[in-house]
């Protein structure tokens, strides 16, 4: 089942994509490769555990991890059953595209979008009451997400699905999350206002 992008999608991959000039070519390279941001995923970690209760944080950690490994999964058999191929690798239009990053597997959807849309989500949903700027970490998926069409490497609608499935897996996760302190913490409604 092969899904083609349709001709809004490839005219607003070539906008945006030439819209960044030359001088952000680095900037998006590095933003795009997931080992540039080790050190944020740890930190992230680490806030499940900042004043908090042993287990609880060791929930969350495991919850989050949950959730990613489950949209990465989805995510590559979505890729596998699709088969899309990536601008970099459309004829029709990588002739019009700035491609900083070349890898040959499928596109649709982005994994970058649903992963880091899933982790961040989760994330404040769990822990928005505890910090108060929590709300900046969004600041992360953006720029990830969009990192992808601007290395030529998504469609736009990769990158919108993409985060649109990872949402939706952190809000089952969150439900599910809320469950498993309910049943294995013994925490109450009250304990999370």
């Amino acid at each position: 089942m092969e899904l083609n992008p349709s001709r809004w999608d490839w005219k607003l991959m070539v906008y945006l994509n030439n819209l960044s000039p030359d001088a952000l070519d680095s900037f998006w390279t590095f933003v795009t490769h997931t080992e540039h941001w080790i050190f944020f995923y740890f930190f992230l970690l680490l806030l499940f555990f900042y004043k908090a209760d042993y287990k609880k944080g060791l929930l969350g950690a495991l919850v989050l991890l949950m959730s990613v490994g489950f949209t990465h999964l989805l995510t590559e058999l979505t890729k596998f059953m699709v088969q899309r191929n990536r601008p970099n690798l459309t004829e029709d239009i990588m002739a019009n595209l700035k491609i900083l990053y070349e890898p040959t597997n499928f596109s649709f959807f982005s994994g970058h979008a649903s992963t880091s849309f899933a982790a961040t989500v989760f994330i404040y949903l769990v822990l928005k009451s505890r910090f108060k700027y929590l709300g900046l970490i969004f600041i992360w998926p953006v720029l990830f997400s969009l990192s992808r069409i601007f290395v030529g490497v998504h469609f736009p609608s990769d990158i919108i699905v993409g985060a649109f499935v990872g949402t939706m897996i952190a809000i089952l996760c969150f439900r599910f999350y809320h469950l498993a302190e309910k049943k294995l913490l013994g925490v109450g409604d009250q304990d999370n206002a």
